[in-house]
């Protein structure tokens, strides 16, 4: 009997024993499952984190037009949309709108303006006309003669990188016919406006 009574309490023993060893292993893999959970979760949060700053800075942004520079196309207080991973693979063409960072006084706000001469070229304006080395410009997308001809009237020849660009409302633009605005360079281009988001009614492509 007691035989009998120890060899019960014995498997018991090894039961609850058992028991306790394979409650600890569950645990154990819990605690793994747990921790590969929450690093899969971390390395989540770091890639939105990275897309995000990403999307950011080679991505799009979003600028308010300032003036009435742009008009028609663009007016004061419209939100326009800019492709700023265009120009890391092309470079800017003519007739683009591009944004850029003003170069001397209020840097709060970018200008957003129309390529109108390219690196390599030379702009002249007169008569009311754009020449490009000697040739008139056609398919403008303004109709209006230019009155004040700036530094153009002598002919403004482009250097590498370098881009001429003039506002739609062209009697009503400070642009680079102005030594205060003068060339635009291609690494203070921030992109090119291709959308705009604002007014909605206007919504659309650019």
């Amino acid at each position: 009997m007691h035989r009998r009574g120890g060899r019960r309490a014995y498997l018991r023993a090894n039961r609850n024993r058992l028991k306790h060893v394979r409650n600890r292993e569950r645990k154990e893999i819990d605690k793994r499952q747990l921790m590969r959970k929450l690093g899969g979760y971390v390395v989540l949060i770091l890639i939105m984190i990275i897309l995000g700053y990403s999307l950011v800075s080679f991505g799009g942004q979003t600028l308010k037009i300032v003036g009435q520079s742009m008009e028609p196309t663009l007016q004061n207080g419209d939100l326009v949309l800019v492709n700023k991973a265009r120009y890391l693979f092309h470079e800017p063409e003519r007739f683009d709108l591009i944004a850029f960072k003003q170069r001397e006084g209020d840097n709060s706000y970018y200008n957003v303006k129309r390529v109108i001469g390219l690196p390599g070229e030379t702009v002249t304006i007169k008569d009311g006309h754009v020449f490009i080395d000697g040739a008139a410009l056609s398919d403008l997308p303004f109709d209006e003669n230019i009155l004040t001809e700036g530094l153009a009237l002598e002919g403004v020849t482009l250097e590498k990188g370098e881009y001429f660009v003039l506002g739609d409302n062209v009697n009503n633009s400070e642009d680079s016919r102005f030594a205060n605005m003068g060339n635009i360079l291609k690494n203070e281009i921030l992109g090119k406006v291709t959308y705009r988001w604002l007014p909605k009614q206007n919504r659309g492509r650019l």
